[in-house]
């Protein structure tokens, strides 16, 4: 599953981009702009996500004092002492240490991102299935030909979606115009079989749109409400929510 890292996930929601791991750890030692930015980026991450990680366990803490006084309060016992000032008041410190680490990350990440090599052409890509939102999780596109793409859901996408099939293949996106055509299947050799081995879907203006597309598609093939249908039987509603 991508995305486990704090830092990461902050990063791929505010700019978009997906990385399996911190890749500016490579150009630490570049010389010039570049292996500067990404020095400062490293030192940046590790304390951001430190900050994260203590943050968690102080609003772990603070939530079981809080249900200790609320089911003593709730009893009408005596309330037992309690650091709930004290742990209020760390937790608050640390969500404000919090909001300027976030500021320095994403710029640091953008400085970075702008000073470094173009990327070349890749045959694997990894896409935020919904722009800005983490929670629905990663899709990776593998090159199948020119312009086509395999398209496998990570785990937070595959039960974001309600699918059973996290880390495998579900379909493709190709170029088709001025959008991208999905077609869902589970096996690369029947995509031009039809029958009940693929299924085309409408086309989609954007990559995101077709790979969700493809997302919505399984789970309806997976829901009672199928019904043993094919894409071109269903109805104007259900058509369109496949693009939600």
């Amino acid at each position: 599953m991508f995305l486990t890292d704090p830092a990461l996930r902050r990063i791929a929601a505010w700019t978009g981009d997906v990385w399996p791991e911190h890749p500016w750890r490579h150009d630490t030692a570049t010389p010039g702009p570049s292996g500067i930015l990404a020095q400062l980026l490293h030192t940046i991450t590790v304390r951001f996500n430190d900050n994260a990680e203590l943050l968690d366990r102080l609003l772990g803490a603070l939530g079981q004092q809080a249900s200790t006084v609320r089911e003593a309060t709730a009893r009408h016992t005596a309330v037992p002492p309690s650091a709930l000032d004290r742990s209020a008041t760390d937790v608050l410190d640390q969500i404000g240490r919090r909001v300027l680490l976030e500021q320095l990350l994403l710029d640091a990440y953008e400085a970075w991102r702008a000073h470094r090599q173009p990327d070349r052409g890749t045959d694997e890509l990894h896409l935020l299935l919904r722009p800005g939102d983490t929670t629905f999780g990663v899709a990776t596109l593998r090159r199948l030909d020119d312009g086509v793409w395999l398209v496998s859901p990570d785990a937070e996408a595959a039960a974001a979606f309600g699918i059973p099939y996290a880390a495998t293949i579900i379909g493709q996106v190709a170029e088709h115009d001025t959008g991208w055509q999905p077609t869902a299947y589970r096996d690369p050799e029947h995509r031009h079989h039809g029958g009940g081995l693929s299924y085309t879907l409408p086309p989609q203006d954007e990559l995101g749109t077709a790979c969700r597309t493809l997302m919505r598609w399984w789970a309806l093939r997976h829901s009672a409400n199928w019904r043993s249908r094919r894409p071109e039987q269903l109805t104007e509603a259900e058509l369109a929510a496949l693009t939600e």
